[in-house]
């Protein structure tokens, strides 16, 4: 009886660890993408700020000085909130970190909140579609849409 109780333990740990494997392997697949899609977002951004204002290819030289900078303010906009965004998820995952490695920290209000707020999705997805209507106003603005 006993071998079976403790065979039965062993595979529900099993079971557990690798239940916890696939979520992390998903987590890390997820993060990838995040990042990719940030970094995606920040550089269409920044790179549509430069080739409007170095006017190097010539695309935007019937443009006013006005509605140049009216493009650069919401593709910065754009931009800033990806940055706030990444500065928000780099504080709430070093916390929930920090709390898992230091049992101390882990009862401050700091965790607590920042344990909360990591599994608000939500935020992440309401940044990203800012962002693209920011740019959105943006490349209309270019292209007189």
């Amino acid at each position: 009886m006993k071998s079976k109780v403790k065979n039965n333990i062993n595979q529900d740990e099993l079971n557990d660890k690798s239940e916890s494997l696939g979520a992390k392997d998903y987590f890390e697949q997820y993060w990838r993408y995040c990042n990719a899609v940030r970094n995606w977002l920040v550089a269409f951004g920044i790179g549509c700020c430069i080739l409007l204002i170095s006017e190097k290819d010539g695309i935007f030289k019937d443009v006013s000085t006005q509605k140049k900078l009216d493009i650069v303010f919401f593709l910065i906009i754009g931009v800033i909130s990806q940055i706030l965004l990444a500065l928000l998820n780099k504080y709430i995952h070093w916390c929930v970190y920090w709390g898992m490695e230091n049992r101390n920290f882990e009862k401050s209000i700091y965790y607590k909140i920042a344990f909360k707020i990591s599994s608000y999705f939500w935020i992440d997805v309401l940044v990203d579609v800012f962002t693209i209507f920011m740019f959105a106003i943006a490349v209309c603005k270019m292209f007189r849409c």
